[in-house]
């Protein structure tokens, strides 16, 4: 935990950066590889690290570090002496002058190019991890580049691990076919696991009008079964406005059961079972 920190961070180098959207797309998100070798650091899925971009800001300041979640598992990208980011090259239109304005951090580390350095910190996180149970049923609900921390869970349940016993149910939002990060025709890397019988993954595409708590909706007797069997963990990741419609699907279903959800809510998340991280 936390082995470098912004005093003190680790010089690592880019080792690839690969678009991996869809030529047609209008959003750049790139998987992008570093190397830690020599580092000591060990990355467990679903822990972040720091970027520390170089400069300062338009006040004189040092930029903040930026997290990212690591999208590579424990036993590395490559090796354990590597780890990968997913990063969306960021524009935003400034409030004041109505500019578009580029994301410092993003695009700063969606420039960079293999043998180019960055300076990285952590890892930190120690809740938004995997169970050790391999019993556990797993659900995981994502949006955009909230894919990261979930292919890093898939990543090592079935490809490390070789075997996951627990049901695992992946719910992804994103704009297109051609945004649908690591499951499409750029990069089908979740989409090798389909044939698993435990495994199942269900997308969403704001595009067709169907968001992710849509599929939540059309899924939930099949994702409150797990949740009654009292040995599942939930995961969300992504932009902070996905946990509204999320709310509703889950308090929908409480309701219909004679149940109150903030109080079940509370006791997933004294459990452990509960986990959000959003941005």
């Amino acid at each position: 935990m936390n082995i470098y920190k912004p005093s003190n961070p680790w010089r690592s180098f880019v080792t690839s950066n690969t678009r991996i959207t869809s030529p047609g797309s209008p959003d750049d998100i790139r998987h992008i590889t570093l190397d830690i070798s020599k580092s000591g650091m060990n990355c467990i899925e679903g822990q972040s690290i720091g970027v520390i971009v170089p400069g300062v800001d338009e006040e004189g300041n040092r930029h903040r570090v930026r997290l990212y979640s690591v999208s590579s598992p424990r036993e590395g990208e490559t090796s354990q002496e590597s780890i990968s980011l997913t990063i969306k090259r960021v524009f935003f239109t400034d409030e004041i002058t109505g500019q578009i304005k580029k994301g410092v951090a993003s695009n700063y580390i969606c420039d960079l190019q293999p043998g180019q350095e960055i300076y990285i910190t952590g890892p930190v996180g120690r809740s938004f991890i995997l169970p050790e149970d391999n019993e556990s049923d797993i659900i995981m609900i994502a949006v955009g580049t909230g894919i990261a921390p979930f292919r890093a869970f898939i990543h090592h349940m079935y490809k490390d691990k070789k075997k996951w016993a627990g049901q695992v149910l992946l719910f992804f939002g994103a704009k297109s076919g051609l945004e649908s990060l690591y499951m499409n025709d750029q990069n089908n890397d979740i989409g090798q696991y389909y044939t698993i019988e435990t495994f199942k993954a269900f997308q969403a595409l704001s595009g067709d009008k169907k968001y992710v708590q849509h599929q939540l909706r059309d899924n939930i007797e099949v994702i409150w079964d797990l949740m009654k069997r009292d040995n599942f963990s939930l995961y969300i990741c992504g932009l902070k406005g996905v946990e509204a419609g999320i709310t509703e699907v889950f308090n929908g279903i409480a309701v219909g059961q004679g149940l109150s959800w903030p109080d079940l809510l509370n006791r997933y998340k004294t459990e452990k079972r509960w986990h959000i991280e959003v941005y």
